[in-house]
Protein backbone atom coordinates (compact mmCIF):
# COMPACT_ATOMS: atom_id res chain seq x y z
CA UNK A 1 0.00 0.00 0.00
CA UNK A 2 2.77 2.69 0.88
CA UNK A 3 4.93 1.74 -1.89
CA UNK A 4 2.00 2.18 -4.74
CA UNK A 5 1.20 5.46 -2.50
CA UNK A 6 4.82 6.63 -3.24
CA UNK A 7 4.22 5.76 -6.92
CA UNK A 8 1.02 7.31 -6.97
CA UNK A 9 2.68 10.87 -5.51
CA UNK A 10 6.02 10.18 -8.44
CA UNK A 11 3.50 10.23 -11.06
CA UNK A 12 1.61 13.31 -9.91
CA UNK A 13 4.51 15.34 -9.31
CA UNK A 14 5.80 14.51 -12.73
CA UNK A 15 2.81 15.22 -14.39
CA UNK A 16 2.49 18.57 -12.46
CA UNK A 17 5.64 19.46 -13.50
CA UNK A 18 5.15 18.91 -17.15
CA UNK A 19 1.83 20.81 -17.22
CA UNK A 20 2.52 24.13 -14.99
CA UNK A 21 6.16 24.29 -16.64
CA UNK A 22 4.90 25.76 -20.00
CA UNK A 23 2.39 28.03 -18.45
CA UNK A 24 4.76 29.83 -15.83
CA UNK A 25 7.97 29.82 -18.46
CA UNK A 26 5.99 33.00 -19.84
CA UNK A 27 5.13 34.41 -16.52
CA UNK A 28 7.66 36.38 -14.33
CA UNK A 29 10.04 34.54 -12.00
CA UNK A 30 9.16 34.62 -8.32
CA UNK A 31 8.54 31.92 -5.93
CA UNK A 32 11.01 29.62 -5.82
CA UNK A 33 10.94 25.53 -5.57
CA UNK A 34 13.74 22.89 -5.24
CA UNK A 35 14.26 19.37 -5.08
CA UNK A 36 17.92 18.04 -3.19
CA UNK A 37 18.69 14.64 -3.61
CA UNK A 38 21.43 12.95 -1.68
CA UNK A 39 22.97 9.65 -2.22
CA UNK A 40 26.74 7.56 -1.61
CA UNK A 41 26.28 5.72 -5.21
CA UNK A 42 27.89 9.15 -6.78
CA UNK A 43 30.83 6.46 -5.18
CA UNK A 44 29.19 3.17 -5.94
CA UNK A 45 28.55 3.07 -1.82
CA UNK A 46 25.65 2.17 0.09
CA UNK A 47 26.56 2.22 3.49
CA UNK A 48 26.41 5.09 6.82
CA UNK A 49 24.07 7.87 5.05
CA UNK A 50 23.33 6.21 1.69
CA UNK A 51 20.29 8.89 0.89
CA UNK A 52 18.35 11.79 1.35
CA UNK A 53 15.97 13.86 -0.69
CA UNK A 54 14.45 16.71 0.09
CA UNK A 55 11.25 18.94 -1.68
CA UNK A 56 11.77 22.69 -1.00
CA UNK A 57 9.47 26.23 -1.55
CA UNK A 58 10.58 29.55 -1.26
CA UNK A 59 7.55 32.46 -1.64
CA UNK A 60 8.67 35.36 -3.81
CA UNK A 61 10.15 38.05 -1.75
CA UNK A 62 10.00 35.57 1.44
CA UNK A 63 13.36 34.86 4.13
CA UNK A 64 11.37 31.92 4.66
CA UNK A 65 11.65 28.10 3.13
CA UNK A 66 9.51 25.09 3.90
CA UNK A 67 10.68 21.58 2.91
CA UNK A 68 9.22 18.33 3.64
CA UNK A 69 12.47 15.49 3.22
CA UNK A 70 13.76 12.30 4.41
CA UNK A 71 16.73 11.04 5.60
CA UNK A 72 17.91 6.90 5.29
CA UNK A 73 21.33 5.43 6.85
CA UNK A 74 22.34 1.56 6.66
CA UNK A 75 24.92 -0.70 7.34
CA UNK A 76 27.36 -1.68 4.26
CA UNK A 77 26.37 -3.88 0.95
CA UNK A 78 26.09 -7.33 3.48
CA UNK A 79 22.76 -8.42 3.47
CA UNK A 80 22.05 -9.27 7.11
CA UNK A 81 19.02 -8.95 9.30
CA UNK A 82 21.24 -7.48 11.90
CA UNK A 83 24.55 -4.74 11.19
CA UNK A 84 27.57 -6.52 11.17
CA UNK A 85 29.92 -5.35 14.36
CA UNK A 86 31.28 -1.97 13.62
CA UNK A 87 28.87 -0.79 10.79
CA UNK A 88 25.99 2.03 10.81
CA UNK A 89 22.49 1.18 12.35
CA UNK A 90 19.33 1.01 10.05
CA UNK A 91 17.59 4.40 10.51
CA UNK A 92 15.61 7.12 8.85
CA UNK A 93 14.62 10.48 9.42
CA UNK A 94 11.28 11.80 8.01
CA UNK A 95 10.27 15.23 8.42
CA UNK A 96 8.95 18.94 7.84
CA UNK A 97 11.24 22.03 8.14
CA UNK A 98 11.65 26.27 7.85
CA UNK A 99 14.43 28.02 7.71
CA UNK A 100 13.62 31.52 8.57
CA UNK A 101 16.89 33.83 6.88
CA UNK A 102 18.06 36.98 8.19
CA UNK A 103 20.97 39.68 6.72
CA UNK A 104 22.25 41.06 9.62
CA UNK A 105 25.10 42.93 7.31
CA UNK A 106 26.40 42.38 4.25
CA UNK A 107 28.18 39.99 4.65
CA UNK A 108 26.71 37.98 7.70
CA UNK A 109 23.95 35.92 6.98
CA UNK A 110 21.57 34.43 9.85
CA UNK A 111 19.58 31.13 8.91
CA UNK A 112 17.54 29.79 11.94
CA UNK A 113 15.49 26.25 11.61
CA UNK A 114 13.14 24.13 13.48
CA UNK A 115 12.50 20.77 12.41
CA UNK A 116 9.87 18.21 13.27
CA UNK A 117 9.62 14.51 12.28
CA UNK A 118 9.63 10.78 13.25
CA UNK A 119 12.17 7.91 13.44
CA UNK A 120 11.26 4.40 12.75
CA UNK A 121 9.11 2.29 11.07
CA UNK A 122 7.03 5.74 10.80
CA UNK A 123 9.92 7.12 8.48
CA UNK A 124 9.38 4.58 5.55
CA UNK A 125 12.77 4.36 5.64
CA UNK A 126 12.42 0.77 4.22
CA UNK A 127 9.88 1.27 1.45
CA UNK A 128 11.31 4.59 0.14
CA UNK A 129 15.30 2.53 0.03
CA UNK A 130 13.01 -0.43 -1.43
CA UNK A 131 11.91 1.53 -4.38
CA UNK A 132 14.81 2.61 -4.99
CA UNK A 133 16.42 -0.55 -5.16
CA UNK A 134 14.14 -1.69 -7.40
CA UNK A 135 14.75 1.60 -10.25
CA UNK A 136 18.61 0.98 -9.98
CA UNK A 137 18.76 -2.62 -10.22
CA UNK A 138 19.86 -3.34 -6.49
CA UNK A 139 18.61 -6.29 -3.95
CA UNK A 140 16.60 -4.99 -1.06
CA UNK A 141 18.04 -5.08 2.51
CA UNK A 142 16.59 -7.53 5.21
CA UNK A 143 17.77 -6.05 8.05
CA UNK A 144 15.09 -3.15 8.55
CA UNK A 145 13.39 -4.92 11.86
CA UNK A 146 16.43 -3.90 13.59
CA UNK A 147 16.43 0.14 12.73
CA UNK A 148 16.55 2.55 15.42
CA UNK A 149 13.01 2.79 17.04
CA UNK A 150 9.62 5.04 16.37
CA UNK A 151 10.06 8.67 18.30
CA UNK A 152 8.55 11.70 17.23
CA UNK A 153 11.56 14.44 17.19
CA UNK A 154 12.63 18.23 16.71
CA UNK A 155 15.34 19.70 15.59
CA UNK A 156 16.29 24.10 16.10
CA UNK A 157 19.49 25.13 14.47
CA UNK A 158 21.11 29.03 14.09
CA UNK A 159 23.75 29.08 11.51
CA UNK A 160 25.89 31.88 11.12
CA UNK A 161 27.66 32.40 7.14
CA UNK A 162 29.91 35.23 6.90
CA UNK A 163 31.23 35.95 3.55
CA UNK A 164 34.42 38.21 2.82
CA UNK A 165 35.76 39.18 -0.62
CA UNK A 166 38.82 38.52 -1.58
CA UNK A 167 38.91 39.13 -5.31
CA UNK A 168 36.86 40.55 -8.08
CA UNK A 169 38.04 41.34 -11.63
CA UNK A 170 36.52 43.58 -14.64
CA UNK A 171 35.93 40.38 -16.07
CA UNK A 172 33.47 39.07 -13.42
CA UNK A 173 35.89 36.32 -11.57
CA UNK A 174 36.11 36.68 -7.86
CA UNK A 175 37.44 34.87 -5.11
CA UNK A 176 35.75 34.61 -1.70
CA UNK A 177 36.71 33.31 1.73
CA UNK A 178 33.66 31.60 3.85
CA UNK A 179 33.31 30.59 7.39
CA UNK A 180 30.30 29.05 8.55
CA UNK A 181 29.36 28.34 12.30
CA UNK A 182 25.85 26.33 12.72
CA UNK A 183 24.71 24.35 16.56
CA UNK A 184 21.47 22.56 16.32
CA UNK A 185 19.49 20.81 19.39
CA UNK A 186 16.49 18.65 20.18
CA UNK A 187 15.44 15.14 21.15
CA UNK A 188 17.34 13.96 17.71
CA UNK A 189 20.83 15.82 17.18
CA UNK A 190 22.77 17.77 19.43
CA UNK A 191 25.90 19.06 17.54
CA UNK A 192 28.20 22.61 17.36
CA UNK A 193 30.00 22.50 13.59
CA UNK A 194 32.72 25.03 12.32
CA UNK A 195 33.59 25.48 8.71
CA UNK A 196 35.74 27.52 6.81
CA UNK A 197 36.25 27.05 2.90
CA UNK A 198 36.57 29.22 -0.81
CA UNK A 199 34.48 30.34 -3.52
CA UNK A 200 35.81 31.14 -6.79
CA UNK A 201 34.53 31.77 -10.21
CA UNK A 202 31.66 33.75 -12.56
CA UNK A 203 29.58 36.40 -11.04
CA UNK A 204 29.66 35.10 -7.00
CA UNK A 205 25.81 35.43 -5.48
CA UNK A 206 26.11 37.83 -2.65
CA UNK A 207 24.75 36.51 0.90
CA UNK A 208 20.61 37.81 0.65
CA UNK A 209 18.40 36.59 3.11
CA UNK A 210 15.60 36.86 -0.27
CA UNK A 211 16.53 34.73 -2.91
CA UNK A 212 16.66 37.35 -6.17
CA UNK A 213 14.60 35.91 -9.48
CA UNK A 214 16.66 37.98 -11.84
CA UNK A 215 20.34 37.08 -10.40
CA UNK A 216 23.17 37.33 -13.26
CA UNK A 217 24.22 33.81 -14.75
CA UNK A 218 26.19 32.55 -12.14
CA UNK A 219 28.97 29.44 -12.19
CA UNK A 220 31.63 28.92 -9.38
CA UNK A 221 33.29 25.97 -7.62
CA UNK A 222 33.57 25.95 -3.60
CA UNK A 223 35.56 23.43 -1.35
CA UNK A 224 35.17 23.64 2.74
CA UNK A 225 36.55 21.71 5.80
CA UNK A 226 33.85 21.18 8.82
CA UNK A 227 34.98 20.25 12.37
CA UNK A 228 31.73 19.05 14.27
CA UNK A 229 31.27 18.40 18.00
CA UNK A 230 28.93 15.73 18.72
CA UNK A 231 26.79 15.02 21.86
CA UNK A 232 23.91 13.98 20.86
CA UNK A 233 22.84 11.57 17.64
CA UNK A 234 20.17 8.99 17.66
CA UNK A 235 20.69 7.54 14.30
CA UNK A 236 23.77 6.19 16.18
CA UNK A 237 23.25 5.82 19.91
CA UNK A 238 19.35 4.66 18.97
CA UNK A 239 15.82 5.49 21.06
CA UNK A 240 15.56 2.22 23.06
CA UNK A 241 17.39 0.67 24.95
CA UNK A 242 16.83 -2.43 22.71
CA UNK A 243 17.97 -0.39 19.61
CA UNK A 244 21.32 -1.99 18.18
CA UNK A 245 24.02 0.83 18.72
CA UNK A 246 26.90 2.41 18.11
CA UNK A 247 29.28 4.93 20.18
CA UNK A 248 29.94 8.41 18.05
CA UNK A 249 33.10 9.92 17.52
CA UNK A 250 32.22 13.34 19.72
CA UNK A 251 34.72 15.23 16.75
CA UNK A 252 34.25 14.33 13.46
CA UNK A 253 36.10 16.10 10.10
CA UNK A 254 34.62 16.94 7.15
CA UNK A 255 36.02 17.94 3.56
CA UNK A 256 33.40 18.74 1.24
CA UNK A 257 33.72 20.38 -2.48
CA UNK A 258 31.41 21.59 -5.21
CA UNK A 259 30.10 23.06 -8.52
CA UNK A 260 27.28 25.44 -9.01
CA UNK A 261 25.80 26.96 -11.74
CA UNK A 262 22.76 29.75 -12.42
CA UNK A 263 21.21 31.01 -15.54
CA UNK A 264 18.14 32.66 -15.61
CA UNK A 265 15.54 30.74 -13.43
CA UNK A 266 17.16 27.49 -13.87
CA UNK A 267 19.89 26.94 -10.91
CA UNK A 268 21.94 23.30 -10.65
CA UNK A 269 24.15 22.68 -7.24
CA UNK A 270 26.29 19.52 -6.77
CA UNK A 271 28.28 19.04 -3.85
CA UNK A 272 30.48 16.06 -2.70
CA UNK A 273 31.09 15.18 1.16
CA UNK A 274 33.79 13.01 2.70
CA UNK A 275 33.21 12.91 6.63
CA UNK A 276 35.90 10.92 8.27
CA UNK A 277 35.23 7.87 10.84
CA UNK A 278 31.98 9.22 12.45
CA UNK A 279 31.49 6.24 15.61
CA UNK A 280 34.17 3.99 17.70
CA UNK A 281 35.31 0.78 15.82
CA UNK A 282 33.35 2.12 12.50
CA UNK A 283 35.15 -0.06 10.21
CA UNK A 284 34.18 2.10 7.21
CA UNK A 285 33.74 5.27 6.28
CA UNK A 286 31.72 6.71 3.03
CA UNK A 287 31.46 9.51 1.27
CA UNK A 288 28.19 10.64 -0.77
CA UNK A 289 27.02 13.12 -3.19
CA UNK A 290 24.13 16.10 -2.92
CA UNK A 291 22.30 17.35 -6.16
CA UNK A 292 20.14 19.86 -5.90
CA UNK A 293 18.09 20.88 -8.64
CA UNK A 294 16.25 24.93 -8.45
CA UNK A 295 13.48 26.75 -10.32
CA UNK A 296 11.79 30.19 -10.32
CA UNK A 297 8.63 30.85 -11.32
Amino acid sequence: MVRRLIYVVAGLCLTLFTVVSPVVAETSPSSLWSLGVANDSFFDQDRGYTSGWDIAYTPASSPLTLRIGQDIYTPDRENSEMPPPGQHPYGAWLYARGDYRYLLCPVVLATTSFSFGTTGERALGEEFQDLAHQVLGFNDYEGWDSQVSERWGWIVGLELTWQQPLLRTVSGFGLDLVTVMEGQGGNILVDLSAAAGVRFGYQLPELTATPEPNAPKTVYFTAYGERKIVDKNVFLEGVSGSDYRVTPERGVNTLSCGIHWREGVYQLDLDFYFPEQEFKDQELTYRYGLLRLSYWY
